[in-house]
């Protein structure tokens, strides 16, 4: 049951992505989303096998809707979320779409630990929040730091 949804969160995520206006370029979006996958795994592998807080299931069809969730939902949500906060004006709409990404992230992380993706042992949601506060902060700060990089380059050609 969990493959199949994730399956499905994978392609309403991406299709997401696909449909939506966007604000980025193919370089700024293809440079946010491998930034946050890179982080993603590393993290993910840290806190699960190095420090041992989350268990991940051992369960193949299980492990394969986890690397879904890790390595195509998480960074795609993020690359939405930057290219939906460069649509808005106002600080309220930035916060509010900060809010709803950060909301539908632990939606996600609550379905891995329902259906046994994950089992926290020294892990909590309170530590997947600011975990994902931090990625959407790496996120943002990525997209100006290769903005500007753009911008430098473009003004020396």
């Amino acid at each position: 049951m969990a493959f199949s949804i994730f399956i499905l969160l994978t392609f309403l995520t991406c299709t997401l992505f696909v449909a939506m206006k966007k604000e980025l370029t193919i370089v700024e979006n293809t440079f946010i989303y491998l930034l946050i996958l890179v982080l993603s795994i590393n993290v993910s592998w840290i806190v699960s096998h190095e420090l041992k807080f989350i268990e991940v299931t051992k369960e193949p069809v299980n492990n394969t809707a986890f690397l879904f969730y890790r390595s195509v939902i998480l960074p795609m949500i993020l690359v939405v979320y930057v290219n939906f906060i460069q649509k808005v004006n106002t600080i309220t709409r930035s916060l509010l779409i900060t809010i709803a990404s950060l909301i539908i992230m632990l939606l996600l992380s609550g379905l891995t630990v329902y259906f046994d993706i994950f089992t926290y042992k020294k892990w909590n949601f309170g530590y997947d929040l600011l975990y994902f506060v931090f990625l959407q902060w790496i996120a943002y700060y990525a997209f100006k730091f290769i903005r500007k990089v753009e911008d430098r380059e473009v003004k020396y050609s």
